[in-house]
């Protein structure tokens, strides 16, 4: 599979204060707790490459961090690299996309958001199509259409940089259910691609190996993760901030951990051939170090022996 797949894993670890700590006994000290295993990047990234993983997803609010602490994105770049670790890619939002009165602002985000990645090296911007539905769908024909005109704009940018654009939708999202499939055929194959999250597409009602075998082809990356819900309700995908409320529902498991048919999209995934970046994300877990390491040995060991 190592031949076929670079395993990346999404920067979720919120708040790492520090870039290196040198004085590492001190900091246990302070509380004697864990704590001081998780404030700086030295020790964040070692636990990547520890558990498998050679890149990193970054994620655009944690960008004010990262420059305060590297200054540049080169710098953070290097530092990762010393690490043994490449920048894959980038989360992005293109908020109000919808709106036809937004376009040139929507699409100034995106070309700018292209900027950030490339100069952090990554090569695939994964761009959700739009706002959450509560308080803006259902969408019409024309929303439909100014979030396409957004994407392809920005993926002919990108392209040219040599960088693509991935949609990536969430089960809450604006473009839902009953349109995301017609929003992804409205969009330019040559300029806009797809970033599968295989728990995103199974939470919004879709069927997880017939939209894989239905657009195998644009398809550029994933994110990996697993789920136990299946198809939620309307009353749910449309209500206001369901990702976040605090009511101790885990919508995302580790892979193996949920329902989905892992092994056999994985199947299909290798006899289709694809090869790049997989990113994991262990969104909603209690324990992001342990959530990694049983991630990777689940794609590793487990489904390595499906993709050789």
């Amino acid at each position: 599979m190592e031949n076929n797949i670079k395993l990346s894993h999404m920067s979720h670890w919120k708040t790492v204060p520090y870039k290196q700590i040198y004085n590492f006994r001190d900091f246990y000290y302070e509380d004697k707790s864990n704590n001081c295993y998780y404030m700086d990047w030295d020790r964040i990234l070692r636990y990547h490459k520890a558990t498998g993983y050679d890149g990193i997803e970054i994620a655009p609010w944690d960008l004010g961090e990262i420059l305060g602490l590297f200054g540049t994105p080169q710098e953070y770049t290097a530092f990762a690299k010393d690490h043994g670790i490449e920048i894959s890619g980038m989360f992005h939002g293109c908020d109000d996309s919808h709106i036809a009165s937004k376009h040139d602002e929507v699409v100034a985000a995106g070309k700018a958001a292209v900027d950030t990645l490339k100069a952090f090296g990554g090569t695939h911007l994964n761009t959700c199509p739009g706002n959450n539905f509560y308080g803006n769908g259902p969408l019409d024909e024309d929303g439909l259409k100014n979030i396409a005109s957004c994407l392809n704009e920005i993926g002919e940018y990108a392209e040219a940089s040599g960088i693509k654009i991935g949609i990536h939708n969430e089960f809450f999202c604006v473009s839902n259910k009953l349109n995301h499939r017609k929003l992804i055929d409205m969009t330019d194959p040559r300029y806009v691609h797809y970033c599968l999250d295989t728990a995103q597409i199974v939470l919004m009602g879709d069927d997880l190996i017939d939209f894989y075998d239905t657009y195998k082809d644009r398809i550029c990356t994933f994110h990996w993760k697993d789920t136990a819900d299946i198809a939620v309700a309307d009353e749910i995908r449309y209500a206001q901030d369901v990702e976040i409320c605090d009511d101790g529902h885990r919508w995302f498991w580790e892979p193996g951990e949920g329902v989905l048919p892992m092994k056999e999209l994985w199947k299909h995934v290798a006899d289709h051939g694809f090869k790049g970046w997989v990113t994991v994300e262990d969104d909603g877990a209690p324990d992001y170090l342990a959530a990694m390491a049983l991630s990777s040995y689940y794609i590793k060991q487990e489904l390595g022996k499906i993709y050789k």
